[in-house]
């Protein structure tokens, strides 16, 4: 087994005459298996990806010299790596993305990563060889190779979906725990003690994370908690809502309050309350997290975190033409997700408040 690579950057050689040969060889593996491991690597095995990717950093090989000298020449293309294609709140984001890279002369190419992050830097690098100037991605945890490829090949790129003034690098989101924090204070303002979260899979996404992580700490701050059992992590499906429910439903104390982390998760929560008789907000209060369409459409109209999808497709737009064109441009920049309140949050039941009911069609927020 090879522990180390067998050769170094070749002599007189820089990192644009790097050839998949030099990578194999570094590696002390064939071309193809180095191929292998950049087209597919899931076929390749654990340490043998490990040497190969060591190389590919080592020697700064980016494959497709023709997609260099092109984005040489000023593609004007734009990349955005997204978690999923299958939910609507990217659809806004990539939407005034595209419209506002349009307006200054740029395309968009969209790809996905299927919530991995290895998946995400090799679908970065696959953007990268086909000429993309910039790259748009959501969250800021990203595989170390990618940061890595992107510092090399002097790419600029922007994270979205998430805001901290520390931040490794540029952003245009929100404080995922900060407004998460903000819909639990409300719960526990109308009474609520026994609160629970459906969360999505905090594994390599520090959204779901970083909600997870504003949730308990509000919590705290009351002298309350989240209970093992009233924290449920499950992928944004309509059904993983509603075996979410099933599983807070069979704990003690039963929740009185549940704060999911997508609309989509919300929304099996509530089909589940309506198969199981449960009167909702009277038996149980329920808050979503994105404010999609249906949200003020759904009897009695859904509690729910208000994202600004919008506001952040044309903000990384705007970083990344002004970055390519040289002009000075903030790299941290917050935007507000407010708390839209609706008619499926109400006090808890036999219990006063000093917090008012709102009207379910007022569609509040704070």
């Amino acid at each position: 087994m090879h522990t180390m690579l067998q050769h170094s950057n070749p002599k007189n050689t820089t990192s644009r005459d790097v050839k998949l040969k030099d990578v194999a060889a570094a590696a002390g593996v064939s071309v193809t298996t180095a191929s292998r491991a950049l087209s597919d690597p899931k076929k390749v095995q654990a340490d043998t990806l490990t040497r190969i990717m060591a190389a590919v950093r080592q020697l700064g090989y980016l494959p497709n010299s023709a997609a260099r000298a092109l984005r040489s020449r000023r593609t004007r293309l734009i990349g955005a790596v997204l978690p999923t294609l299958n939910y609507a709140i990217y659809s806004l984001q990539i939407k005034a993305l595209q419209n506002t890279l349009n307006q200054h002369g740029y395309s968009l190419v969209v790809t996905a990563s299927g919530y991995s992050s290895l998946e995400e830097m090799h679908q970065a690098r696959t953007l990268i060889e086909r000429g993309v100037e910039g790259l748009v991605l959501i969250g800021s945890a990203h595989h170390p190779d990618l940061n890595t490829l992107l510092e090399n090949q002097e790419i600029p790129s922007v994270d979205t979906y998430v805001y901290g003034a520390h931040s490794r690098g540029p952003c245009v989101g929100f404080n995922n725990a900060k407004v998460s924090a903000k819909a639990i204070g409300y719960l526990i303002d109308l009474g609520h003690r026994h609160i629970a979260m459906v969360a999505g899979v905090t594994r390599d996404n520090d959204r779901a994370g970083g909600r997870v992580q504003g949730v308990k700490a509000e919590l705290a701050a009351h002298g309350l908690s989240l209970p093992p059992q009233h924290l449920i992590e499950k992928p944004y499906t309509i059904a993983a809502g509603r075996e979410a429910l099933r599983a807070l439903l069979t704990t003690q104390p039963r929740p009185t309050a549940v704060f999911c982390a997508s609309d989509v998760l919300a929304f099996g929560v509530l089909i589940e309350c309506s198969h199981q008789g449960i009167d909702v907000p009277k038996h149980l209060s329920v808050i979503g997290f994105d404010n999609l369409e249906f949200c003020a459409h759904l009897p009695p109209g859904m509690t729910t975190i208000n994202v600004p999808a919008e506001a952040m497709g044309e903000g990384a737009a705007r970083y990344l033409i002004a970055k390519l064109s040289g002009s000075a441009v903030e790299p941290q920049v917050e935007l507000e997700a407010n708390l839209i309140i609706r008619g499926t949050t109400a006090p808890p039941a036999n219990q006063t408040s000093a917090v008012p009911l709102l009207n379910a069609d007022d569609g509040s927020s704070v």
